[in-house]
């Protein structure tokens, strides 16, 4: 094999292992930990779920009677989830956070908060307004670290093709 072809061959290889970290990447938010719980039967189901700070935990309410998601500590209270509602809550720092039903105290749940390494804190939770909180939790959002890893990639890709001449087809 002569010098330009192996040269050719190693920048195809390059370009190929950026695409298939640009795939890895975008593969990643769609397995993120963000959880759903069932309202059944006046039980959450699961009754615990574990999720890394910033992932959201969404409850949809199956029974006719409304219930509520509320933390024992205040943190989060997602009001009134009607028959056939949703709401989500996007956790903010580490802890354990137990909750219940404001209308019906004898359920509860717990979530468990992950740190993100080296990460920290105390129980907490954002909640999005109101007329947020019936649409379903949308993905993370990577768009920033995707652009960032093609644009890396481009670069790379210029760079072999300047460096090595024009890549054989």
């Amino acid at each position: 094999m002569s010098g330009r072809s192996v040269r050719g061959v190693a920048a195809r290889l390059s370009v190929a292992a950026i695409l298939v970290g640009i795939l890895t990447a975008g593969a990643s938010s769609v397995l993120a930990a963000d959880q759903a719980v069932d309202i059944a039967g006046f039980a959450f189901s699961p009754q615990s779920v574990t999720v890394d700070v910033g992932e959201t935990v969404t409850w949809t309410n199956a029974d006719a009677q409304g219930h509520t998601a509320t933390a024992d500590d205040g943190s989060f209270d997602t009001g009134t989830i009607a028959g056939s509602a949703s709401k989500s809550v996007t956790l903010a720092s580490a802890g354990t956070v137990a909750y219940h039903c404001k209308i019906h105290p004898t359920m509860t749940g717990t979530i468990v908060v992950q740190a993100a390494a080296g990460g920290g804190g105390t129980p907490g939770a954002t909640v999005p307004p109101a007329d947020a909180m019936t649409a379903p939790p949308s993905e993370a959002d990577h768009s920033a670290e995707l652009a960032l890893l093609a644009l890396t990639g481009l670069v790379a890709f210029l760079f072999a093709q300047r460096r090595f001449g024009h890549m054989p087809g």
